[in-house]
């Protein structure tokens, strides 16, 4: 092994800059690997690692943060990723329409936001041959990962959207967010699947070997594309009920795949300045 590689044959001395993924839980995570090895291929010096941060304590984390100099970005998950777009400083408009965001980079003494969440579902949909436009989803969820994903299916055709969550007010709230932007979506008792060409799983339920299905399995029908945004396990309980009603199954890992460009490109100028030794 060279000296300052580890054992992956990533390069680890006092000059790597850190990034992190936060969220709560942490374990079911899969970004740490491959986007270390992205930055690493191309010969950028840093490392993606996990941190587990309390619900509630995402905004004192951030402050002290700042004073790691060599600190220059995160990946966030759940349940923290309307915190960090209320935390952050500037944000994208994908961040601010939706109040959400799933990155946040060092931007001199504050964080600067985005949201990549709805773009890489979408582009793992489509990379995977499955049509949105003039679709009608089913989501269930209407947190910042659903919120995201109901607005890019809308801005890639998709014809309607039902949304349903357990939180009544988390729903009317993102309803009223689509329809200010006239988009066709309405509340959906998360049962009825009749006519509806997709359905997203954007809720936690799966992560953990003794949750319930997120609806019914009887809701599910062989014209149904079920796509499950849980990481980790790779097939779902609700993937693997839909594959055995004849549906198609896409997990979480395309929406990541998909997404770790774009957040490589999101964090260069920041880890470029960490690098530097500077403030951006």
């Amino acid at each position: 092994m060279k000296p300052g590689m580890d054992g992956a044959g990533w390069k680890l001395d006092g000059s790597t800059v850190l990034l992190g993924i936060v969220g709560d839980p942490v374990a079911q995570v899969k970004a740490p690997q491959p986007l270390t090895e992205r930055l690493q291929a191309t010969g950028i010096n840093a490392v993606l690692v996990p941190l587990q941060v309390a619900p509630g304590a995402l905004a004192a984390v951030l402050h002290e943060l700042l004073h790691i100099r060599n600190f220059a970005g995160l990946i966030v998950t759940v349940p923290h990723k309307q915190a960090a777009a209320q935390a952050a400083g500037p944000a994208s408009e994908r961040a601010l329409r939706i109040g959400a965001a799933n990155v946040l980079r060092r931007s001199g003494s504050a964080w600067e936001a985005d949201l990549f969440d709805g773009l890489g579902f979408v582009r793992g949909l489509q990379r995977a041959g499955h049509a949105v436009p003039g679709r009608t989803a089913c989501i269930l969820g209407a947190g910042g990962a659903a919120s995201a994903i109901a607005f890019a299916l809308a801005e890639a055709g998709a014809k309607a959207l039902r949304i349903h969550d357990i939180a009544g007010e988390r729903t009317d709230a993102l309803l009223r967010r689509l329809q200010a932007a006239d988009i066709e979506a309405r509340r959906w008792d998360g049962v009825d699947t009749g006519g509806a060409d997709l359905l997203v799983n954007a809720t936690p339920l799966g992560m953990k070997p003794a949750d319930p299905l997120p609806l019914p399995a009887a809701s599910l029908h062989p014209a149904l594309v079920v796509a499950d945004v849980v990481m980790q396990p790779a097939v779902t309980a609700l993937m693997a009920a839909a594959a055995e009603r004849g549906c198609p199954v896409q997990g979480g890992r395309p929406m990541m795949e998909e997404q770790l460009a774009m957040m490589q490109d999101f964090f260069a100028p920041a880890i470029a300045a960490a690098a530097a030794g500077e403030a951006r």
